[in-house]
């Protein structure tokens, strides 16, 4: 990762947690409607999406949205080769802690990858093109990284974040996986691949 990155992610940070909760809310409310109209929630029943943390765009609601509607949802999971895989997630599914302060499932029933219609991305920048800037570990990258050399569509790429994350552009390096589209409390972002 090079010195832009790092310096664009703390900016994205800082601009998203000096949200007012109040703003929070909001925003998480606007981007999950318009989620609901779009054929990227219509279309997929197995969705894998993220715990928000940290000032991202919630996913409290979405989640609960999910299921209501009978969608199958899946959490990240950080694995001890810090690979990372999914797990289902149901309401009465218990969560444990990880390493990374996140919460995973605690017995983890995964399922493969490919199997997904969508996932759902945290980020912390993003730009016109559809390039994300994540935390900085790559775990979405390597794990999605069969999308580059297949003629799969599946599953969709869709970013989860505030508008105020977008950046004017982001240098892409060859590992990068490109969002399908991004959500935020303003637009939908449809990208071409």
């Amino acid at each position: 990762m090079n010195n832009d990155q790092q310096s664009q992610r703390q900016a994205c940070r800082q601009a998203r947690n000096s949200l007012s909760k109040h703003q929070q809310a909001h925003h998480s409310k606007l981007a999950t409607q318009r989620f609901l109209e779009t054929d990227f929630f219509l279309k997929a029943n197995k969705i894998a999406v993220f715990l928000s943390r940290d000032g991202e765009l919630s996913t409290q609601e979405l989640i609960q949205l999910l299921w209501q509607y009978n969608k199958k949802v899946y959490l990240p999971v950080i694995l001890k080769n810090n690979r990372m895989q999914f797990a289902a997630y149901q309401p009465n599914t218990k969560l444990t802690l990880s390493k990374f302060k996140t919460l995973e499932p605690s017995t983890p029933d995964f399922i493969n990858t490919e199997a997904l219609d969508l996932i759902i991305m945290p980020l912390t920048c993003f730009d016109k093109n559809g390039n994300r800037i994540g935390m900085g570990g790559g775990y979405y990258d390597k794990t999605l990284a069969f999308k580059a050399n297949s003629m799969t569509t599946n599953p969709k790429l869709l970013g989860w974040a505030h508008q105020c994350q977008q950046i004017t552009s982001i240098q892409s390096c060859d590992w990068d996986i490109s969002l399908n589209a991004l959500m935020t409390e303003e637009y939908l972002y449809q990208f071409s691949q």
